[in-house]
This record gives structure tokens, sequence and C-alpha cells, in this order.
């Protein structure tokens, strides 16, 4: 009876155990590292878009700054995004993602059951810039047109919890982010939900959704009318995103949430059709220089993504950035000239290595050189803001292996490979263990160490035997070549009467490797074998070589010789 009870206990704790250990929690607090919060809002996943995108907000000493863009529900396109992304991370942008399903009119259709894994799956087979993948759950479900044509918050907090679930099932890397929710829409059900009953119902719909989140994302514009005045307190300002930290306090929420205000910006005069009732452009460079030196400095905030870069038609064409000569309004200028931190976002830094290998016994004295090459698996681009390097852990001292650097011109992206070439001095006996990884700087990568175990051997001597068809002595000058791990050589043999060569020490051959060795002599057919080698001496017998008579035929001379009487 006592060991069923101590059974019972160690299998309860063992369930225990299993059920209750928390998962890896593995997104990055973007607030940790340096943060670069100035961030614009595109339309289209393009370079046109991208390169003054990243001029604007990685300006005045800025480096990773933040773009905010959609992707619809039709445009899973794996090639297209990565391409993008791949550009995104050559200009240091920092992705942030907004689902959208299909347009049905005048209206943004609901997701369809399914669609959360679909997402997922879609999602996490690219290869993101950064190590933390931020996505924004669809967009302001408090309006009817963005979700199907009628307001659910029931609805909506289901389908993000289940959008949470799929993507962190997936990777723990994705950071999921709320919808941004319109502050000022009125309760005019169902076309429109006030935002405090929405997130209220949604609270009820799924206890404790908002905790699930990683960060709250902001639609703070200066209403009403979207030209309220940059030193505005409250509700509908640009400072909403206090108003909604504090509702979320009101609900019960505990999580301090860090802030993404994906949507913001003035409108202006210009466009289309000049309206007069709105500030003229040049008047908005005041607004944003206060906003972002006054109410977006709160530490919560991660991102400001003005709404909109460059948009040339109705209804967005006057709060875009860029005019209809596509010149860009002197507020872009303006926002280029604040000082801005050089973000230094954490990434996945890994290498895989595809080819080469440090020798598991050398000859003692001798000296290696060893091509090492390794493939780019993470995100980042080596050599690019810091110096990628090749460094011994463990071993280099003994073995006289030293640092090696990529030359600074040498730029490796993800998928791409590199080879490192390292030199090796044997000892004179021992064995030793080596540790390498590669380094950013002096940051270590993600990778695993590489380890190797070599020992130092006495070196090989070769015998080789042979003989001639027909022939009573082979004796004669032949060629002997070698191939396999060391690289291919060539070198002279000579056989005696009695088909032996001399033992010749070889020192460029690694005992208990294998090796390729194929005899050759003029108007013979070579003859080819392969041999695992020891330290001390090694017999290759090739046996007998056998003539090659038709090709000998075209040098009378030389076939007279190959024949039985020729002796």
């Amino acid at each position: 009876m006592f060991w069923l009870k101590i059974f019972l206990c160690l299998s309860l704790y063992t369930v225990y155990s299993i059920l209750y250990t928390p998962l890896a929690f593995a997104i990055v607090d973007p607030l940790s590292v340096p943060n670069n919060k100035y961030g614009i809002h595109i339309i289209q996943a393009t370079p046109e878009e991208s390169s003054p995108a990243a001029q604007l907000v990685n300006s005045s000493e800025g480096n990773w700054g933040y773009i905010t863009v959609l992707i619809e529900g039709k445009d899973k396109n794996k090639d297209k995004w990565q391409a993008f992304f791949d550009d995104l991370r050559r200009r240091h942008l920092i992705p942030i993602v907004r689902l959208a399903t299909i347009p049905d009119g005048n209206f943004w259709k609901r997701p369809d059951e399914g669609e959360a894994k679909v997402w997922a799956d879609f999602l996490d087979s690219l290869n993101w810039p950064v190590k933390n993948r931020y996505v924004i759950i669809y967009n302001e479900p408090n309006h009817a047109a963005e979700w199907g044509n009628f307001v659910d918050a029931k609805s909506y907090a289901k389908v993000l919890d289940q959008t949470i679930t799929a993507l962190k099932g997936k990777n723990q890397d994705f950071f999921v982010l709320n919808a941004g929710l319109d502050a000022s829409a009125p309760h005019e059900l169902p076309n429109y939900q006030d935002q405090v009953s929405f997130m209220t119902q949604m609270n009820e719909a799924a206890p404790g959704i908002f905790e699930e989140l990683d960060g709250w994302v902001s639609h703070s514009y200066p209403n009403p009318g979207f030209v309220g005045s940059p030193d505005a307190n409250g509700r509908g300002t640009v400072r909403t995103f206090l108003w909604e930290l504090q509702q979320l306090k009101n609900l019960g929420v505990t999580k301090n949430l860090p802030v993404f205000i994906t949507e913001t910006g003035w409108k202006h005069a210009e466009g289309l059709i000049f309206d007069s009732r709105l500030p003229k452009a040049e008047n908005l460079s005041d607004y944003y220089i206060n906003a972002f030196t006054n109410a977006w400095q709160s530490s919560r905030i991660v991102a400001v993504t003005p709404f909109l870069l460059n948009y040339q038609q109705s209804p967005f064409d006057h709060f875009s950035f860029k005019d209809t000569s596509s010149q860009f309004y002197p507020f872009y200028q303006q926002i280029m000239s604040l000082p801005k931190i050089a973000g230094k976002p954490v990434q996945d830094r890994l290498a895989k290595l595809v080819k080469g290998e440090i020798y598991s016994s050398i000859v003692a004295g001798e000296t290696y050189t060893l091509f090492l090459t390794f493939k780019n698996t993470g995100q980042s681009i080596w050599n690019d803001e810091t110096v990628t390097s090749l460094i011994p852990l463990e071993g280099g001292a003994e073995l006289g292996i030293s640092k090696v650097e990529i030359p600074k011109e040498v730029k490796v992206e993800p998928g791409k490979e590199y080879t490192f070439n390292i030199n090796l001095k044997a000892p004179q006996k021992g064995s030793f263990k080596i540790k390498l990884n590669l380094f950013s700087d002096a940051q270590q990568f993600d990778s695993k160490p590489l380890e190797f175990t070599t020992e130092v051997k006495l070196p090989v001597i070769l015998q080789v035997l042979g003989n001639l068809k027909w022939k009573k002595s082979p004796a004669a000058d032949y060629v002997l070549r070698v191939s396999g791990v060391v690289g291919d050589s060539v070198q002279k043999i000579n056989l005696d009467s009695e088909g032996k060569s001399p033992k010749t020490e070889a020192r460029y051959l690694l005992p208990d490797y294998s090796f390729g060795f194929t005899l050759e002599k003029p108007y013979y057919y070579p003859k080819t074998l392969h041999q695992t080698l020891k330290t001390g001496v090694n017999v290759l017998d090739f046996g007998t070589l056998q003539p090659a008579l038709l090709p000998a035929l075209l040098h009378p001379a030389e076939f007279w010789k190959l024949l039985p009487w020729s002796n």
C-alpha cells in the first residue's frame, strides 16, 4: 500500500508538471533595448514606399524605425512578402503587419472559420526582419464597415482569441496586438459602437482577452474632424492611448501593455480637391513636432506610425505625406529633422555549418588550412552594422586557431553562405577539444557552438604495390593521384622490378580517414582503390594494370612495348 501511494504521488506530480509548466516567453520587450519609436503607415509593400519610409524614420541618427502595413487575405503570396521583408531588413525597418480580410462592396468581410490557422501558417513561413513578429488582428471592428457590415464585439473577441492561440501555437515570437478601435465612434448600433461598450462586451465574451495581448494598438487621432489640437488631452485626441490604458485598468487588466500608435495624424487642406476648412499642410509641421516631443514621449510607447505616407485618392488624400506632384509636404522634412534613437531590435543570429570540419586526427607538427562554410539561417545580415567573426571558444590557443573576421565589404544575407578559412597548427602530441562559434562584435550567435575533438597522431607512410600485364618487370615511373578530405594531389611514384615503391612518409594525409588513390602509367588503364589510412605503413596494392591497346595503336613504338614479346 505504501508503494502504491508513492506511485500515485509521483504520477500526479508528473501530470501537474506537464500541465502547468509555463511556456517559454519568447517575445522580447521592445522597450528593454534601444528603440526608435518613429514610424509611418504605408499602403503598398514596395521599395517605392519602403525607401522614403526609411529616409523618414531612420533620419537624424535614427535606426530601425517602424512601418505599419496591411496584408489582405487574398494576398498571401510568400515570395512577394518574403522579398518585401528582405527589403525591410536591408533598410532597417520593423514591420507591424495588420491583418485584413477581403472587401465586399463598401465593407470588409468577417474572417472565415479556420482563417486563424491559415494566417498562422502563412506568417510563420516568412523570415521576419526582427525577432518580434508584430501582428495586428484586423482593424476598428467597432465600425460595421470593418466587420461584416454590422458591429459584433463578442464575435471579434472570439476571433481575436482564436488568432492569438493559432499564432502563439505556431511560434512564440508572434507579438500579438489588438485591432485599433475608433475612440470617437458614436454608439449607433449596428453601424457603430462606443469603444467602452465594445471593450466591455469583448471582455464578457472572452474573459481575460486583454491579458492575452502582448501590446496595445491605439488610433490616437486628433479629433474632432482629424484637426484637433496637439495639446488636447483625453479621448479623441493624440493622447487617446492614455485614456484607453485607463479603460483597460477599469476592466481589471493588470498587464502593462506597451503601446503602438499605428494610426494618427492630421488632415490637411491639400488633396485632389483643396478643402479650405482644413489646416494647410505647412501648418502641420508644428502639430507633429508638438505631438512627437510632448504627447508621444510616454515611456509606454513603442511606435508611432502616422497615417499615411502616400495616398492620392479619396478618401485619404488629405492625410497623405506626399502631394499630388509626388513631392513631400514640409511636415515630412520636419519629422525627418527631429532627433531619433538608433534602435537595436533583437534579431535571431543563427548559423549552420553546411560544409567542412576540423579533422578528428591530425599529424604532429603539420599546419592545416581548413575551410568552414556556414549558412545564415537567422534574421540578421552578417557584417551589416557589426563585424561578424568566427572565434574559438576552446582549443584555440593550443592549436593556433585565431579569430577570423568577414571582410568589411562582404555582407551575408539570410539564406546565403560564407566560407571561413582558418589555420591550425598541430602540436607534437595530445587530444584536444575545439569549440567555435560566430560572433557579432562581442555578442555570440544564438546558434549552439560547434564542437570537435582532434587527436595528434604520427604520420601516414605509404607503400605502393603494382604490376603490368605481360611484363616481367614493372619497374618504371608512375603517377599517384590522391583525393580526399584534404583535397587532391599528384605525385610521382617509382616501382622497382618487384613492383614495390619505397616507403614514403605522407604527412599531408590524415590517419583514420578514407582516401581515393589512382595509379597511372602512360598507355595503361588507370586503377583506383579507396582505403582508410592508419598511422604507420599503409600498403596500397593496385594489382595488375591492364594495357590500353587501342589508344596505343596510334603510337606504334609504344604499342610494341605493351606486347608480351617485347620484354
